[in-house]
């Protein structure tokens, strides 16, 4: 192989490895209403009372996890991350 077509074929390599990286991972923002009602439900059983006001979804090498925001009545903040199965990931207070 010629040098000059090795340097342009490493460079196109990685300019697609780059390229199938960025692939794997994609956030959507989304609204409360898409967010499966299992998925609202499992929320609400973990913290009653909780009104949702914000949702994304995070699709990250073919699973799908929901990352929630919402206020409980006395004005504490939660952050929930949620799998698609229904599986709890976190439940962090916001400062």
């Amino acid at each position: 192989m010629k040098p000059y077509l090795k340097k342009y074929t490493i460079i196109l390599l990685s300019a697609a490895s780059l390229a199938a990286c960025s692939d794997k991972s994609k956030e959507i923002e989304i609204t409360v209403s898409d967010v499966p009602a299992s998925i609202v439900a499992i929320v609400q059983n973990a913290l009653p009372g909780i009104s949702l006001n914000e949702a994304e979804k995070e699709i990250k090498n073919n699973t799908v996890v929901y990352e929630l925001e919402g206020k409980l009545i006395n004005g504490k903040e939660y952050e929930i991350k949620i799998a698609e199965d229904g599986t709890i990931i976190k439940i962090e207070l916001e400062d």
